[in-house]
């Protein structure tokens, strides 16, 4: 058995471990908090308005319910999104007809359609990355669509909108406009069918129900990784001896996980028991017990925001679950790993 000390004396049971601590129910993670930890549940997301969730310096949640199709491309974020309900497709890529820039917003293209690109269906459970610069449209279909937008900025003020000789001395043949990338390095459109997602989730967890290794998900789905962003697909399950996963603590990055299959408690917060930092990982540590944590009920459809520098730690229920973990880049090189 697992104790959890409590800082309230609820009583918790979850996979056959019993924790004495808090368990927040979505609702609740919906209030504004000092931190940007916060938690949604499929049906709230199903359900709810659509509206602005979160903003942090780095990234933003929104809830969207597509109406009318636009063709739109931004410059300073990635897109990423994960479909709630309904159904529909996106074309991404090619080039927007009718490119306006959106008043005093001179990287926010909109536009009437979109010639050439990709189309690619979405149903509940499908994702999609769409980089910086990359047209792309909406398209309900017959049950409506309603999707998690995260935007991840490309953390770089664009050096072409500020006034500096670069952009305001005269331009000669021999003295050219002086331009600086604003989003290199972001890679290109990926996208996970729902399907794929799906049978990725299933096939971990029948090679973790048989004893093998899910550590290593490359052949069944793709993780790509750029400047701002990485990728993660994991499989969570309880160890055979009972005990949960380890605790995770990230002082470099946010993680934002998309849940695709399963249901877990996933402990925040409180203190982490045998803690120690990881060898030759800066900022990472490790642990074996979240104690004094707060606990949230993960299951199929949810989405997390989870900050840098907070301890966290699955309890999977007895089939364990699976998430897209997103992980954010802080955007900055830590003062802690430069001479001073």
């Amino acid at each position: 058995m697992i104790i959890i000390l409590p800082t309230s004396i609820k009583t918790l049971s979850i996979a056959g471990v019993i924790v004495l601590g808090t368990l927040a129910t979505a609702a609740s993670a919906q209030n504004p908090t000092p931190s940007a930890l916060q938690h949604w549940s499929a049906a709230d997301l199903t359900s709810g308005a659509p509206r602005l969730l979160l903003t942090t310096p780095t990234h933003l949640f929104k809830l969207i319910r597509v109406e009318a199709s636009v063709a739109e491309s931004h410059e300073g974020t990635s897109d990423v999104f994960f479909v709630e309900s309904g159904n529909g497709s996106i074309l991404a890529g090619g080039e927007i007809e009718g490119a306006t820039p959106l008043p005093d917003m001179p990287g926010e293209l909109r536009g009437r359609s979109i010639k050439g690109g990709k189309s690619y269906e979405l149903k509940p459970g499908a994702m999609i990355d769409i980089p910086p610069s990359t047209p792309y449209m909406l398209q309900k279909g017959s049950m409506g669509l309603t999707l998690v937008q995260l935007r991840i900025n490309v953390g770089m003020h664009p050096w072409s909108i500020v006034q500096t000789q670069q952009t305001t001395l005269p331009v000669s043949p021999g003295r050219p406009r002086v331009t600086v990338p604003l989003n290199t390095d972001q890679g290109t459109v990926v996208y996970w069918s729902a399907e794929s997602l799906q049978y990725a989730h299933e096939t971990l967890s029948k090679t973790a129900a048989n004893g093998g290794s899910v550590a290593d998900p490359r052949d069944l789905v793709s993780i790509p990784a750029t400047r701002t962003h990485a990728y993660n697909f994991m499989h969570r399950i309880m160890g055979k001896n009972g005990q949960p996963p380890g605790v995770e603590f990230h002082g470099g990055n946010t993680d934002i996980y998309f849940v695709i299959g399963g249901s877990a408690t996933l402990m925040t917060g409180g203190e982490i028991k045998n803690r120690e930092h990881i060898p030759n990982r800066p900022l990472e540590e490790r642990g074996t017990l979240v104690e004094n944590g707060k606990g949230y009920k993960m299951q199929a459809g949810d989405v997390l925001n989870m900050p840098p520098s907070v301890p966290h730690q699955s309890l999977p229920d007895p089939a364990g679950y699976t998430y897209m973990l997103i992980k954010v880049n802080t955007g900055t090189y830590p003062w802690a790993l430069a001479e001073k």
